[in-house]
């Protein structure tokens, strides 16, 4: 079985990047109280620190992988989390921008458009950015915003 560190340095491969060039990374095994329990990441706010959880399906597979960095498909998806999280220590707490640089590390790492992996990742940020607008929409109408009655209509 690989280490942490293997995948986290197999995956930084497929980005093109290196350790020294990406923000500091711990690993866990699984997501602490508070933290959903579907992440394969996140972020501590404030100490600009990616958290990566360990016993994810991708991540174990790629732990577990006969050669080393050999299940791609594993390490695409650790890739792309990787540059998720990495996008939310550079700018900030927005999902869509997120995903948004997920989606194109993926495809630099060798994903296709069509893959379940591309589609699952796309599909996550819909419904993000969904979320966040009836979030908005529900704030909108909590603040009073007028509501027409129709009574300021003249006639053609």
């Amino acid at each position: 079985m690989w280490s942490a560190a293997t995948v986290f340095v197999c995956a930084l491969e497929l980005l093109g990047r290196s350790a020294a060039s990406f923000p500091p990374v711990q690993f866990v095994e699984k997501a602490p109280t508070g933290i959903s329990s579907q992440v394969a990441g996140y972020v501590l706010a404030g100490e600009g620190r990616i958290v990566v959880i360990t016993s994810t399906d991708a991540f174990t597979r790629a732990r577990q992988s006969k050669d080393r960095c050999n299940d791609l498909d594993a390490l695409r998806e650790v890739a792309g989390v990787l540059a998720h999280e990495e996008w939310h220590v550079r700018h900030g707490p927005d999902e869509e921008g997120a995903y948004d640089a997920q989606l194109i590390a993926l495809l630099r790492a060798g994903a296709h458009e069509d893959s379940a992996l591309f589609h699952k990742v796309k599909q996550a940020k819909l419904a993000v950015a969904a979320a966040s607008r009836r979030r908005a929409d529900m704030g909108r109408s909590a603040r009073g915003s007028p509501v027409d009655d129709g009574s300021q209509r003249t006639r053609p």
